[in-house]
């Protein structure tokens, strides 16, 4: 959808506000920057472990081939989404290679890690739920991903297919949600996981792809963590089923917060304005139908 620019400068003039034509130019540059951004998630983790399958319940759409049979992604992707309509920006989703397939391939994945990793916006680390062995992960982990980490990367470690964690067969079909004994197992699980990886368990969420089960929580997660410029993009992109009112809040406001930064440095006179302020928020509120 298109940003509708001329209500958007039509209510700040509408307080007094004298825009000249060269500060209506950089404005709308800066903002048309930051509502272009495609923001770039990097999918890691062993083979096996559903990544194509979670991609596909997360952003709605086949974005790369599913097999139960081999490993389907061999070699690094970076597929584009095109959600939307007309020139509608999409997502980066790098799909890359599983490790823990052979020593040699791990060696060559490492370096391909390594260099994906600082241009990436969101790093998601995936873990199979019935999976008792993590150590390909944690060598990974520690030695190429946790440096990144400590420089402020977006990263959660999910744990996919807890649907399959026992008493599976107590897993709620209905409703698409653990039962009571298997709900603590899946705690249970995420503490370990928490301990093997010395990551706090708010970093780590259990979901389950083909049941669709945390997938809203998985996204609030992302965007809260998500830089403000950077968050109605991305949530502009996900599946709307997965797309809960915390998250269009939290881009609504990060978009917010950036516009008014835009403005205030183009025209630093607009912060001293009560009136300006309360319009401009009313302008974005309207504004914010074309997106969600």
């Amino acid at each position: 959808m298109k940003f509708n620019y001329s209500d958007f400068f039509g209510s700040l003039t509408q307080t007094g506000l004298l825009i000249t034509d060269e500060e209506r130019q950089r404005i709308t540059e800066k903002i048309t920057q930051v509502l272009s951004y495609e923001p770039k998630i990097g999918i890691f983790g062993k083979t096996g472990v559903g990544k194509s399958s979670l991609c596909n319940a997360l952003f709605g759409q086949d974005i790369a081939a599913v097999s139960d049979i081999e490993a389907c992604t061999r070699n690094p992707q970076e597929i584009l989404l095109k959600i939307g309509q007309g020139n509608s920006k999409g997502i980066k989703l790098v799909d890359v290679p599983g490790v823990g397939e052979s020593q040699e391939r791990d060696k060559e994945y490492a370096q391909l890690y390594a260099k994906l990793l600082p241009e990436l916006d969101v790093v998601l680390w995936l873990l199979k739920g019935d999976d008792r062995a993590f150590t390909s992960d944690e060598v990974f982990y520690k030695n190429v991903v946790k440096p990144h980490l400590d420089q402020g990367k977006v990263f959660f470690i999910v744990v996919n297919q807890v649907d399959k964690i026992e008493p599976f067969r107590e897993w709620d079909e209905k409703n698409h949600r653990p039962g009571p004994n298997q709900l603590q197992n899946i705690e249970a699980k995420l503490s370990v996981v928490s301990r093997f990886f010395s990551t706090p368990v708010s970093k780590i969420i259990a979901v389950s792809a083909e049941h669709k089960y945390n997938l809203v929580r998985l996204i609030d997660e992302i965007v809260f963590a998500l830089p403000k410029d950077k968050k109605v993009t991305f949530a502009n992109n996900v599946k709307k089923e997965n797309v809960s009112e915390t998250t269009q809040a939290q881009a609504e406001k990060g978009f917010w917060d950036t516009a008014w930064d835009i403005v205030t440095e183009v025209i630093p006179a607009v912060i001293e304005s009560i009136p300006i302020v309360s319009s401009f928020y009313k302008s974005v509120k309207s504004i914010f139908k074309w997106f969600f």
